[in-house]
């Protein structure tokens, strides 16, 4: 029997995609970070970690630092 892939829907773009293409991330005492397997959390597609534009309104959105964000997504990026 085979398996549904699950479609997740990136928070910035909308954008529908599988689950195992996006960035799960949580929202952990005013900042953003890595899923950590409890809670609530949000997908972004790689597309829209790379966006200067959507970085910043990620930033505006959640009351974080545009250049802390943008480390944060860096690094998880590079770490996968």
């Amino acid at each position: 029997m085979k398996k549904n892939n699950p479609i997740r829907m990136c928070i910035t773009c909308r954008k529908r995609e599988s689950q195992k293409t996006l960035m799960r991330l949580q929202l952990v005492d005013n900042s953003i970070v890595a899923y950590q397997g409890f809670g609530r959390s949000i997908y972004l597609c790689r597309a829209c970690s790379l966006s200067e534009k959507k970085v910043n309104g990620i930033a505006k959105r959640f009351r974080i630092e545009r250049s802390v964000l943008s480390t944060i997504l860096k690094e998880l990026e590079k770490n996968g």
